[in-house]
């Protein structure tokens, strides 16, 4: 049975919006038997007795500070002390599961399968991974938890976040990595929001607000253009999905 799993970690994130919408998405998009798992640094939230699924105690880094501080503890998920041991299929909290999810569960013959940067847009061949959608077999890869923890101070001080060090760890090891088919998961401010951005940028206008002008995208008569075979819509950084007319429409 393949283990559906989150890491909400923090008070920037309400269980009862933020896993109920992606545990409700999950469970009306995917076929094949699943567990859901949610790594946690508040197990008791009574929000998690109104759903099947199995919390996990988040370790306890007091000295991460910052915005990104949240993103380190997706790390935990690679160590055997999190309790996974077969299939596990990961998604960002801020994502919208809006079509089917089991063309990911075994694509890649059982390579790691994560999702290219979506700085592609602009640089096609961009090395950086992007940590919002993952998939792996456990086992296989509990050394990236040694990797990291044997100099998990080091890591933290050197790179941004969780997913340049995923980047480092297959930069040698690009045999075992795969990344998704773009279409399948994209970006919703740079790729789907009204057709895309037409050329290299933020999707913020001049006081660094969402959305940029009409004029900077493929298509500014459409709210969005999102391809048929997209099953994830991708919120990076802002806007947050509820914070759009797409994530009032298919949040349930």
């Amino acid at each position: 049975m393949i283990e559906v799993a989150c890491v909400c970690v923090g008070k920037k994130y309400d269980p009862a919006l933020y896993v109920d919408q992606l545990y409700k998405g999950v469970l009306a998009n995917i076929s094949e038997p699943y567990s859901f798992v949610v790594i946690t640094d508040t197990p008791e939230h009574p929000y998690y007795n109104t759903i099947p699924c199995r919390t996990v105690q988040a370790p306890n880094w007091g000295n991460l500070q910052g915005p990104r501080e949240a993103w380190w503890y997706k790390m935990f998920m690679f160590s055997p002390e999190a309790g996974f041991t077969d299939k596990v299929f990961y998604c960002d909290l801020d994502v919208i599961i809006q079509g089917s999810l089991d063309k990911f569960l075994d694509y890649g013959n059982n390579r790691f399968a994560i999702c290219q940067d979506f700085n592609r847009k602009w640089v096609p061949n961009y090395r950086v991974s992007n940590s919002s959608i993952m998939r792996w077999h456990a086992p296989d890869y509990y050394n990236i938890w040694k990797e990291f923890n044997d100099d998990k101070d080091a890591f933290i001080k050197k790179f941004l976040g969780d997913q340049d060090f995923m980047t480092h760890y297959f930069a040698e090891r690009e045999e075992l990595k795969v990344w998704w088919p773009e279409r399948w998961a994209m970006s919703f401010k740079w790729e789907l929001y009204r057709g895309g951005l037409i050329k290299s940028g933020t999707g913020l206008d001049e006081n660094n607000n969402w959305p940029a002008s009409p004029s900077m995208y493929a298509v500014p008569e459409q709210p969005w253009v999102i391809p048929d075979e997209c099953s994830i819509v991708v919120f990076h950084g802002d806007p947050k999905p509820w914070d759009t007319e797409l994530g009032k429409q298919r949040i349930r």
